[in-house]
């Protein structure tokens, strides 16, 4: 008898299905679906067309799934990743309390919150949180419960990605990107291997690439040019991604591109991508299974709801889980005066327990609660005095690092600071031994040779390549020497 998982992939703007099922040969895609969501319409339609769609997929051969995996819109969710020692499971737990607390400005109280944990070294563990609004989560688990089906578990779109690209074979060290297109935002995340850098949500402005994502038969010249305007789109949303990234070295940078979604126009776009970035880029299918997919399946839309079917079957998961009946409890750390009262507490609990003194002891606990209450918002603010300290000192210490190791550098640095118009945006600055270069945009971007021309750190200065526009302005990379005059 086969067992049958179901795959739910919720977008702001449509929805794909895909029913997997597992036999004693292996596994295999039933059938997939996706049907269009028109908020507009407001709320309550929506709600009814995405139940009588979900309804009539599972009449469908009279199929009731073992377990329903769903997925929600990624911009609705906040996701962080981090790294904490785990010199044992207890400690890792607190640890990733504390840093969740840390990495996450709002009340995790309040929050539909999961995380998974992979280990990276000898006690060290990375850590992908991610937290939304708990109302968010029960109303699409209203949805399906209206068609009958309860969701085993909330993930995120990028786990299932994720896992997809393990199963595939194409998770390696190196720094890879995964862009997630839908018809009115894009999901960026950078990776290496199972560690998450960083992931972003950025909406897609262009009204003509709904038009490209959803229907099939536009003149080929319409498609190209939408396409090759959100090649350039998507470039600059990969290079500010990669730029703003501070946990990567300066000289890393992606080197390959992983397509999830982008509807009808994907081919187009994945070529249009690989040539405007020069990196490789691949739209990606299940090749790991090794039944040919059934015509319904359509990658660009169903790879998601693919993974989220697969997530029971498969070994070495990246698993988050915001169903609320799964929560696991974040518990907000509290600073050492709350522990010290609250042990103040317990002693005074004890006393009156030996003694008997019941009265007197319920108006201490009173008591100690209020100064408890007191003190609070005062150890708060000693706990956030204190990290801001720690991250001061850290910066301190990399400048200092810096000025021992080149000394010009923070010269230099204050000098560009002041030499270079408001109208310019460096980028990225890099400093080899003596060979500068620095990468940015600027509205007057043939200004800045003369400009740094004066300075008294820097010689032999000229244009690296060619001066591009952009929407930031003109982008342009500039080559000198570093070396002081006189």
């Amino acid at each position: 008898m086969a067992e049958h998982y179901l795959g739910i992939d919720i977008r702001d703007e449509y929805t794909s299905l895909t029913l997997v099922a597992r036999t004693w040969r292996g596994v295999d895609i039933v059938r997939s679906q996706w049907f269009r969501l028109y908020p507009e319409q407001g709320d309550e339609e929506t709600e009814d067309l995405f139940v009588q769609e979900l309804s009539d997929f599972i009449k469908i051969g009279n199929v009731k799934p073992k377990e329903v995996l769903l997925s929600m819109p990624r911009q609705n969710s906040t996701v962080q990743s981090f790294d904490v020692p785990a010199p044992d499971a207890q400690a890792l737990d607190s640890m990733i309390q504390l840093e969740m607390d840390r990495h996450f400005a709002f009340p995790l109280e309040s929050m539909s919150v999961s995380y998974h944990s992979v280990p990276v070294a000898p006690n060290r563990n990375h850590v992908i949180a991610a937290a939304t609004k708990r109302n968010q989560v029960e109303k699409y688990l209203n949805w399906l419960a209206r068609a009958g089906l309860d969701a085993a578990a909330v993930d995120l779109s990028l786990s299932s990605q994720m896992n997809l690209l393990s199963q595939n074979g194409e998770l390696g060290s190196k720094l890879q990107a995964i862009v997630d297109i839908s018809s009115n935002w894009v999901d960026v995340s950078l990776i290496k291997g199972k560690t998450l850098i960083t992931s972003r949500s950025v909406p897609i402005s262009d009204r003509e690439f709904k038009k490209v994502f959803f229907d099939q038969d536009l003149p080929e010249s319409l498609t190209d040019q939408v396409t090759e305007s959100f090649s350039k789109f998507l470039t600059e949303v990969l290079e500010s991604t990669l730029y703003g990234c501070k946990s990567l070295e300066s000289e890393e940078s992606i080197t390959q591109i992983n397509l999830f979604g982008g509807g009808r126009g994907v081919e187009v776009l994945m070529s249009s991508l690989q040539t405007q970035t020069g990196v490789k880029t691949e739209a990606i299918l299940p090749t790991f299974l090794k039944k040919d997919t059934p015509l319904s399946f359509t990658p660009s839309f169903h790879m998601t709801s693919l993974g989220l079917g697969l997530r029971p079957l498969l070994k070495n998961n990246i698993e988050l889980n915001l169903h609320p009946q799964a929560q696991q409890k974040i518990k907000r750390t509290s600073s050492w005066m709350s522990t010290a009262v609250l042990s103040v507490m317990t002693l005074a609990v004890l006393a009156g327990l030996l003694l008997g003194q019941t009265y007197r002891n319920q108006n201490t606990l009173n008591s100690l609660n209020r100064q408890l209450e007191e003190i609070k918002p005062l150890a708060s603010k000693l706990q956030m005095i204190d990290q801001q300290y720690a991250e001061l000192s850290g910066y301190a210490e990399a400048l200092n690092a810096i000025e021992r190791q080149t000394p010009l550098k923070l010269p230099l640095l204050r000098e560009l600071s002041r030499k270079l118009p408001k109208d310019t945006w460096v980028t990225r600055i890099s400093i080899q031994q003596s060979l500068v270069e620095i990468q940015g945009y600027s509205a007057s971007a043939s200004k800045l040779i003369p400009l740094l021309e004066e300075s008294d750190f820097l010689r032999d200065t000229k244009f690296k390549g060619s001066i591009t526009t952009k929407k930031l302005g003109k982008r342009f990379t500039i080559q000198s020497t570093l070396e002081p005059r006189g």
